[in-house]
C-alpha cells in the first residue's frame, strides 16, 4: 500500500485544506475553486461511443438493405426483359408459321377465325397461360389457368402498340408476370397475344439470396460491432482510469493539495500513444501546480510575516522613541517645578537631558540610514582593504579600553564598486559589535581576501557566540542579543539592519556564523572589480 506524499497549501479565510464550505456543493455545481464536478455528465464516453457504433452500424444496414434489394430487383426485372423479349420473338415466329401452315392470310380476320388453335399452339411451346385477343382488347381465346383479376397496365399498353409487362406478387406466395404484346405482320398489328408466368422460383430464389446476403451482413456487422466494443474498451480503459485519476486530484485541489503519488504514477505511464502522452502532460501539470502551492505558500508566510515585522517595527520604535521622551520629559517638569533651587538636581537633570536627546538624535539617524540610498549617489570604485585598515586604526584606540587589539590580514586592495562612507558604516558597525560583545584582552580580527569574482571580508572574535536562532533574527530591525552580553548600553538594535540594508544597495550579501562560547564572524561580500582602477 502506498502511502501518500501531499504537498497542502493553506488558503485564507478557511481551515488547512483550504475547505472551509465543502460538503455545502452539491454534484455538479461550480465550487469557488472553478472546478466543475466530474460526475455531472449523464453518460459516459463508453456509452456515447457505443450508442454511436450502433447507430452507424444500423444506417449501414438500412442503406446496404436498400442496395441488395434494388440491385437484386434490378438483375430480376432485366433477366424477366430478356427472356419475354425472347418470347416475343418466338411468338411472332410462331403465328406467322401457323398462319402459313393453315394457308391463311396475314390479316386481322385470319388471326380471328385461328384465334383457338393460336392459342394451343402457343401453349405447346411455351407452356404457359395463354389468351388471345384482338387489337382492342376483347378476348377470343382463353386457356384456363389464367387468373382472373389481372392488371391491366401492361394490356392497355399492348393496345397502343407497344410491349410490356406486369409483374404481381398474390397473396400465397411467388410472382405473376402479365406479358401482353401486339402481334405484326408485315407492319401491320393483327391482334394481342397476353401470356401470364410465373416466375415464383424466380422470385423465391432472389428472396432467398437477399435473405442470405443480410444475414452474411448482419453477421458481419456483428463481428465488426462486437470486435469494435471490445477494441473501444481497450482504448477507454485508460482513459477511465485517467479520469478517475484526475478525479482525485480534483478533489485533492479542492483541498488545496496535491497527490505526489499520483503525479509519480502518471509521469511513469509506458503507453506510447495519446493517452500516454495526456498522462505525462497532467503529471508535468500536478508538478507545476504543486510548485505553484508552495510558492504560494511560501509567498503568503513571507506577507505574514513582512506584516508581523512592520507591526513589530512600528512597535519597536514607538517604545524607544516613547523611552527617551519620557525621560526629557519628566525631567524638564521637575526642573519647571523646581526653579533651578537645586543646583544638584538642575546638573542631574541637565545631563540625562543631554544624553537621552542625544541617543534620540541617533536612533533618528539610524532610521534614517533604513530609508533607501541606492539610487541617490554615483557609486564610484572603492579599496575596501584600505578602508578596513582605516577603520581598524579608528577602531584602535577605544577596543584598549577592554584589552582588546584590532588587527588585520588583508591583501593590498580589494576594488569594488560602492559608496565608501557606507561601506565604512558597515565595518565600523561590525567592528564595534565586536567590541561590545567579545571577550576582554581577546584579539578582533578584520581578514579579506579574493573569492572567484567575489571579495570578501570577515570580522570575528571570540565571545559569547550565538545560537542558529539568533543568528536568524540578528538582521531585523530592533532585535538585541541579551544586553547582559554587552559590555555598553544604549543600543537600540539598528546597526545590523542598517549593515544589510547597505549591502542589499551594492547588490552583496552580509551573514554570520558563531559557535556558542567560541567565535563569532560576520562576512560582507561584494562583487570585485575585474580591472584594478589606476
Amino acid at each position: 500500500m502506498f502511502h501518500k506524499r501531499k504537498q497542502s497549501f493553506a488558503q485564507p479565510g478557511g481551515d488547512a485544506s483550504g475547505n472551509k464550505e465543502a460538503g455545502d456543493k452539491k454534484p455538479g455545481s461550480r465550487r469557488p475553486g472553478g472546478f466543475l464536478d466530474s460526475r455531472s455528465y449523464v453518460l459516459g464516453l463508453r456509452w456515447k461511443m457505443a450508442f454511436l457504433l450502433l447507430a452507424a452500424f444500423a444506417a449501414g444496414g438500412v442503406v446496404l438493405y436498400i442496395s441488395i434489394h434494388t440491385q437484386l430487383s434490378s438483375l430480376q426485372k432485366s433477366q424477366i426483359t430478356q427472356e419475354l423479349q425472347t418470347l416475343r420473338t418466338n411468338t411472332e415466329i410462331t403465328v406467322r408459321q401457323f398462319l402459313i401452315l393453315n394457308e391463311a392470310n396475314n390479316d386481322e380476320a385470319s388471326f380471328r377465325r385461328l384465334a383457338s388453335e393460336i392459342r394451343e399452339e402457343l401453349y405447346a411451346s411455351s407452356g404457359w397461360a395463354i389468351n388471345v385477343l384482338d387489337r382492342e382488347g376483347t378476348v377470343l381465346a382463353k386457356r384456363e389457368g389464367f387468373s382472373g383479376e389481372t392488371p391491366e397496365e401492361d394490356l392497355n399498353q399492348a393496345i397502343l402498340g407497344n410491349a410490356a409487362f406486369t409483374m404481381t406478387y398474390p397473396e400465397s406466395g411467388g410472382m405473376l408476370v402479365f406479358f401482353s404484346m401486339p402481334v405484326k405482320i408485315e407492319e401491320r398489328v393483327v391482334g394481342i397475344i397476353r401470356y401470364q408466368v410465373d416466375k415464383s422460383a424466380l422470385y423465391r430464389q432472389s428472396q432467398e439470396t437477399k435473405r442470405l446476403v443480410c444475414q452474411t451482413a448482419v453477421a458481419v456487422f456483428a463481428a465488426v460491432l462486437l470486435l469494435s466494443l471490445l477494441l473501444m474498451g481497450r482504448v477507454l480503459g485508460p482513459i477511465r482510469e485517467l479520469t478517475g485519476i484526475t478525479r482525485r486530484v480534483t478533489r485533492e485541489l479542492r483541498r488545496g493539495q496535491v497527490d505526489m503519488e499520483i503525479q509519480a504514477a502518471l509521469a511513469d505511464s509506458r503507453q506510447k500513444d495519446e493517452v500516454g502522452e495526456l498522462s505525462r502532460n497532467v503529471s508535468v501539470m500536478l508538478e507545476t501546480i504543486g510548485a505553484q502551492f508552495q510558492k504560494m505558500q511560501r509567498d503568503q508566510e513571507r506577507i505574514l510575516k513582512l506584516l508581523r515585522s512592520r507591526q513589530d517595527f512600528f512597535n519597536n520604535v514607538t517604545h524607544e522613541l516613547k523611552t527617551p521622551l519620557t525621560t526629557i520629559q519628566g525631567y524638564a517638569q521637575l526642573l519647571e517645578a523646581d526653579k533651578g533651587a537645586d543646583s544638584e538636581l538642575l546638573e542631574q537633570g541637565v545631563q540625562h537631558i543631554l544624553q537621552e536627546s542625544t541617543r534620540l538624535h541617533r536612533m533618528v539617524l539610524q532610521l534614517l540610514d533604513m530609508s533607501d540610498r541606492s539610487g541617490s549617489e554615483e557609486k564610484k570604485p572603492v579599496n575596501l582593504a584600505e578602508v578596513a585598515r582605516s577603520v581598524a586604526q579608528a577602531m584602535e584606540v577605544r577596543a584598549q579600553r577592554y584589552g582588546i587589539h584590532v588587527r588585520t590580514e588583508l591583501p593590498e586592495a580589494l576594488w569594488v564598486m560602492g559608496l565608501e562612507e557606507r561601506l565604512r558604516q558597515v565595518i565600523v558597525n561590525l567592528v564595534d559589535n565586536a567590541i561590545k560583545y567579545g571577550e576582554d584582552n581577546s584579539p578582533i580580527w578584520i581578514r579579506g581576501t579574493l573569492k572567484g569574482e567575489w571579495a570578501v571580508l570577515a570580522v570575528w572574535n571570540r565571545g559569547k557566540g550565538l545560537t542558529e536562532e539568533q543568528i536568524g533574527q540578528i538582521f531585523e530591525p530592533f532585535y538585541r542579543v541579551d544586553k547582559a552580553y554587552s559590555r555598553e548600553q544604549g543600543s537600540v538594535g539598528l546597526g545590523l539592519s542598517i549593515c544589510q540594508k547597505i549591502m542589499k544597495e551594492h547588490e552583496g550579501t552580509i551573514s554570520a556564523k558563531s559557535r556558542p562560547g567560541q567565535q563569532t564572524a560576520f562576512f560582507i561580500r561584494l562583487k570585485a572589480l575585474e580591472e584594478v582602477p589606476q
